[in-house]
């Protein structure tokens, strides 16, 4: 297995619960065949006893059996299909977890506090993983999503692939969306997907720079800034000032920029 053919699997692997030294051990044992602890410490460079308690965690996972001759332990790698196997236990906790969860949700809000009226509910996340929680909680929308955000940086900092994947499954939930964007490749990528993804892009000019962004769905709006090394994202639950942003000063916007089209060949 070359490098970067080892570092996908790592990476795969990782989604399993492993660490890159886990996958490392798995991946020992799956090309060596059953080892002593010992030897399998040996192989991976590492100490014995930090090794073993690699070995527990791969048991617990099941990724790992293991196998006694005499008084000897030995460690071998179950087949990679038994990743399928995991997986289906995964998707069947996560089937159970829904059918239970609106039930959970019902009872907690009943000892909610009511939230004061008129007085906005102010949440902060923070980083990549703050933006990504945000996003899921736009699929709760029950009218468009409205977007206007430099979405090359958004794009870059959450990943390309995640985000599209993101307008997939919301638009899959049949929710539309609105996005102005400045002109860059990934709005012409997203646009080229426009009815897939049930999406209107409108271009801001060219010479406009900024590095925030913001959403808005029901009652929340939530602005992002994109400053490198701190990330963060402030939603603001408001009905007045959620109204005031998405009915007057998005469509302010949304009249002024460009309808997208992308470029022909003698344009480019």
């Amino acid at each position: 297995m070359n490098f970067p053919d080892r570092q996908h699997v790592v990476a795969q692997l990782g989604h399993f619960g492993c660490n890159p030294h886990e996958a490392q051990v798995y991946l020992r044992c799956l090309e060596s065949g059953t080892e002593t602890i010992q030897s399998l410490a040996k192989g991976v460079g590492r100490n014995r006893t930090t090794v073993h308690s690699e070995v527990e965690q791969l048991l617990k996972k099941g990724l790992l059996y293991e196998s006694r001759r005499g008084k000897k332990r030995y460690i071998g790698a179950e087949n990679p299909k038994v990743l399928f196997s995991l997986l289906q236990q995964r998707e069947n906790d996560i089937a159970a977890l829904r059918s239970n969860i609106s039930y959970a949700v019902s009872l907690m809000e009943k000892v909610s506090p009511p939230s004061g009226v008129g007085v906005p509910n102010v949440k902060l996340y923070e980083g990549v993983e703050g933006f990504k929680k945000m996003l899921e909680e736009t699929f709760s929308a029950k009218s468009e999503v409205l977007v206007f955000t430099n979405v090359r940086l958004f794009s870059e900092l959450v990943d390309p692939e995640y985000l599209e994947h993101y307008f997939q499954r919301r638009s899959d939930k049949g929710i539309r969306t609105r996005l102005i964007f400045p002109p860059c490749e990934f709005a012409e990528r997203v646009y080229k997907k426009s009815d897939e993804y049930r999406i209107r892009v409108r271009l801001m000019p060219e010479e406009l720079s900024w590095q925030a962004g913001i959403f808005s769905w029901n009652n929340s709006i939530a602005i992002q800034s994109f400053t490198e090394g701190k990330l963060t994202c402030t939603i603001l639950e408001n009905a007045d000032i959620a109204d005031f942003y998405r009915r007057v000063l998005f469509e302010l916007a949304w009249q002024q920029a460009a309808d997208m089209k992308l470029p022909t060949v003698h344009d480019r």
